[in-house]
């Protein structure tokens, strides 16, 4: 054992006048620790959620509807040709690929109206998001002829409708200089508590809007890819743009399809999210100052309280780096012991939090219905490691004012 860490483990940290410096200077280091993975953990959970939920209502990679360098005029319809699928599975390999329909209508009752944009899908898609946010009715089986008039609504629009799952709505397009009715069945209302989007979207089965704009079954005015890893939505827009610009070169072809990614349409979340990384880096700096205030403070009572003990060692022959290692080991002990109940409280709070939901939130304000949490392992360890080894230095200033004592000023000290 090294000789510094035998000494400083036979020097009590709670004697005489150090007790109430050492209490504070671990209460310090613990909430200093608890708030900033608090804060972690929160931050990363929201900014989870707020993806989530921004990636379940739009698609990750959208293509649209192509531009034809012959004739200068775009298309407005999109279909699922055998080169578009080939490009599709050549660039975004795995990914769940919809043609998608969307269609504004306008829902009215005898009393009221609201504005909608429906949404319809390539029916055999993974549905989990749209079907974990259903809280009355069923989502519809569009594969089924059944239920083609079927229909999903907010509860928000359902409520300011005054309408109920199993209801009869009439629904007004307009498709070009025509005006279409349709009679809907509202089977389920989802709530995801996302803004505009619960007011403004709406799910109805993809052969019924098909039905109404006109189109075929093969046809219609967006393709989505989803179920992309987060870090390859970028370089998959990216890889089809590449293989569209080959094909116009070669001349292979002279459609291009328009390409976006969610962190185009969703740009104003995103730079929202990006935001919250400058609150989290004031609150850690913030953190870091108390912890080290109290740190140095604690440092310094135990330092005087022990002036007899430095200057002892100092007549036996020790060194100034030895004094320093002495008390730096001194600090730690106490760091350590802040890390452990600044841990125990954080994680037992974020995991108390995240299994029962206990803070709530207002939805209009937030998106979401309680604090949501994300405990992951390795960015709370690369945080202990930064606590400490910040701690480490810090602990040096102090440290360095008891090596410079002199053992023969100790001897009348008091």
């Amino acid at each position: 054992m090294l000789l510094d860490v035998w000494i400083s483990r036979r020097m009590r940290l709670g004697a005489g006048g150090t007790a109430t410096g050492t209490v504070i200077a671990i209460a310090g280091v613990a909430l200093a620790l608890a708030v900033m993975e608090l804060t972690l953990g929160i931050v990363v959970g929201f900014k989870e959620e707020i993806k989530r939920k921004l990636m379940g209502f739009d698609a990750q990679v959208s293509i649209s509807a192509p531009f034809d360098y012959s004739t200068h005029a775009q298309s407005p319809t999109i279909s699922i040709t055998p080169q578009l699928d080939s490009l599709i599975r050549n660039n975004a390999p795995g990914a769940d690929t919809r043609l998608t329909l969307r269609l504004p209508g306008m829902l009215k009752t005898d009393s009221d109206f609201e504005g909608i944009i429906f949404t319809g899908q390539t029916p055999t898609g993974d549905f989990a998001f749209e079907r974990g946010n259903i809280v009355e009715g069923t989502w519809p089986d569009y594969t089924q002829d059944s239920c083609r008039n079927d229909i999903v609504l907010s509860r928000a629009t359902a409520r300011a409708l005054g309408i109920n799952t199993g209801d009869k709505i009439y629904t007004s397009f307009i498709i070009g200089d025509a005006l279409k009715m349709r009679r809907y069945r509202a089977a389920g209302l989802y709530e995801a508590d996302f803004g505009e989007y619960d007011r403004t979207i709406a799910y109805a089965s993809l052969s019924a809007l098909q039905s109404v704009a006109g189109l075929d079954s093969l046809q219609g005015n967006r393709i989505e890819l989803r179920n992309l890893a987060e870090d390859r939505i970028e370089p998959t827009a990216e890889a089809i743009e590449r293989a569209q610009m080959e094909t116009l070169t070669n001349g292979t072809s002279r459609l291009y399809y328009p390409v976006e990614t969610v962190m185009q349409t969703g740009a104003i979340y995103f730079n929202w999210l990006s935001l919250l990384d400058t609150n989290v880096a004031v609150i850690f700096c913030l953190m870091l100052c108390v912890a080290a205030f109290t740190l140095v403070s604690s440092l310094f009572i135990l330092v005087l309280d022990n002036v007899p003990a430095i200057g002892i060692l100092r007549s036996l022959g020790a060194s100034r780096r030895l004094v320093r290692a002495i008390f730096v080991d001194l600090g730690m002990r106490i760091v350590l012991r802040g890390m452990i109940i600044g841990n125990i409280l954080a994680i037992g709070l974020l995991l108390i939090q995240k299994h029962t939901s206990f803070i709530p939130l207002d939805p209009e304000a937030y998106y979401l219905n309680c604090v949501p949490v994300e405990l992951r392992f390795w960015p709370f360890v690369a945080l202990n490691a930064g606590v400490a080894l910040a701690a480490w230095l810090v602990l040096w200033i102090p440290a360095r004012t008891a090596a410079k004592i002199d053992p023969a000023q100790t001897i009348n000290f008091e």
